[in-house]
């Protein structure tokens, strides 16, 4: 009996990630649809850029999956993969929320709308964005299952932090989230000269904690309107 109900409720949970994952899916498709009829019908060019920087806002949500459902395997080995996703998912993941600071490029651009170009650049800022907080949901999930409600929050504070600076070193200091296994002695020299010195950096401080300020205000959002959801079943 507890191992049918153990799988009815794994049965549950796959499928409710895979109608979140299929939204994402079209999110995604319609974006590169708005791209295609750009440079199909305008004849402009596909922008490429917009292409990869969705596909880098889509790793940290795989990985961030891929962590989840592997912690629901017996064995104890699980925590080897599970530790590798996770840090590729703290890596990656100011490539989500990065696709917002994309909307600096949305100027007049030939014959096309600007109404089009804002249109598209909104689209592939919400879904980046909701990549992100969903796969910071399933992190959160995790990490309250194998440390507490507490923790978790506390583990939810300190990743919108750095997150929040790691869209800043990547939008004007130009650094990759591959930078930390490629040059992480010039990454940590950086952030060393910057934590030593804060007020020759105040523009960063001021960028960090704005921007952590809203997403946290939308991760808040999204969970309320989960709380919600849960309410209506219960009833």
């Amino acid at each position: 009996m507890i191992k049918r109900s153990t799988l009815s409720a794994s049965a549950t949970s796959l499928k409710r990630q895979f109608a979140v994952f299929a939204s994402l899916s079209f999110a995604t498709a319609f974006c590169l649809g708005l791209l295609a009829l750009r440079a199909w019908y305008y004849g402009a060019s596909s922008q490429r850029w917009l292409v990869w920087n969705l596909f880098l806002a889509w790793l940290p949500a795989l990985g961030a999956f891929a962590a989840y459902n592997l912690n629901h395997l017996p064995t104890k080995l699980r925590w080897l993969p599970i530790i590798g996703f996770s840090v590729l998912w703290l890596l990656f993941l100011p490539n989500a929320p990065y696709l917002i600071t994309d909307i600096i490029h949305l100027k007049q651009s030939g014959r096309i709308p600007l109404w089009y170009d804002l249109i598209t650049l909104v689209s592939f800022a919400w879904t980046g964005s909701f990549l992100g907080l969903v796969s910071l949901y399933l992190m959160q999930m995790l990490v309250r299952r194998t440390i507490g409600n507490a923790a978790s929050w506390l583990f939810v504070a300190g990743v919108l932090l750095l997150n929040g600076f790691g869209v800043y070193f990547g939008r004007f200091l130009r650094w990759n989230s591959w930078d930390a296994l490629f040059r992480p002695a010039s990454l940590f020299n950086e952030v060393v000269e910057g934590i030593l010195n804060p007020m020759a950096h105040l523009q960063t401080i001021a960028f960090a904690g704005l921007f952590t300020l809203l997403f946290s205000a939308v991760y808040l959002m999204i969970l309320s309107f989960t709380h919600l959801h849960l309410e209506h079943h219960e009833q």
